[in-house]
């Protein structure tokens, strides 16, 4: 089973989580919202490692892996995504492939949807 930490704040991870949702017919991919408190207690993240989750998507089986490492351990439990895992190979082994998800992870949107409270919004603090 593995474990994917996924921005709920953010509409690109979302739309990647539920289309991944439907097509993991296995089931062996659980999506986790780090941004919900019970799973920050559940799960004892650090304050630095929320800050790293979010810049980067993380997956745990045993072992962390982020970035790219991620996108190619989650293409791995899903057989749609299958022929992928050789392009994404080939981006790591040309030393390419984290830059080019690092690019496109610091250009998604936050959004922090019902989470505005008393004219205060996180929205702000954000720097994606």
């Amino acid at each position: 089973m593995l474990t994917v930490f996924y921005d709920s704040w953010c509409p690109l991870c979302n739309g990647v989580t539920e289309q991944t949702r439907r097509l993991d017919r296995r089931q062996r991919v659980v999506f986790i919202s780090f941004r919900d408190e019970n799973v920050v207690k559940s799960y004892q993240l650090s304050e630095d490692m929320l800050r790293k989750m979010e810049q980067r998507l993380f997956v745990y089986d045993g072992e962390w892996q982020e970035g790219i490492y991620a996108v190619k351990r989650l293409a791995k439990e899903v057989p749609t995504y299958w022929l992928l895992i050789p392009f994404i190979q080939l981006a790591i082994t040309f030393g390419f492939g984290q830059r080019v998800y690092d690019y496109i992870a610091s250009r998604r949107s936050i959004v922090p949807t019902g989470h505005c409270q008393e004219g205060v919004c996180p929205i702000g603090k954000a720097k994606h």
